[in-house]
């Protein structure tokens, strides 16, 4: 079923480059959370052998998390600031 043109050429495009942004911040997100539970695990294993606290591993994740966040955030600003330039 086609779209029919109810908005400008201009909004549309700008709701491309929205959807490209969310998806590409959501699959960023998405793979850095994937990497950083990776991380944590294999730290958590190996504290646990040596029976050590998990405190520094804990403010890691955290640490590691906000940069994630701050990462996907600037990934999506870019896209927009892109979009807003390439449609002059």
């Amino acid at each position: 079923m086609a779209r029919r043109a109810i908005f400008s050429s201009k909004i549309e495009q700008r709701r491309r480059y929205h959807v490209l942004a969310v998806s590409v911040a959501a699959t960023l997100f998405v793979a850095g959370l994937g990497l950083i539970a990776f991380g944590a695990l294999r730290g958590f294993d190996m504290l646990a052998a040596t029976e050590a606290d998990n405190t520094p591993v804990m403010f890691g994740v955290l640490v590691a998390f906000a940069g994630l966040v701050v990462l996907c955030l600037i990934a999506y600003a870019a896209i927009r600031a892109y979009g807003r330039v390439a449609e002059g």
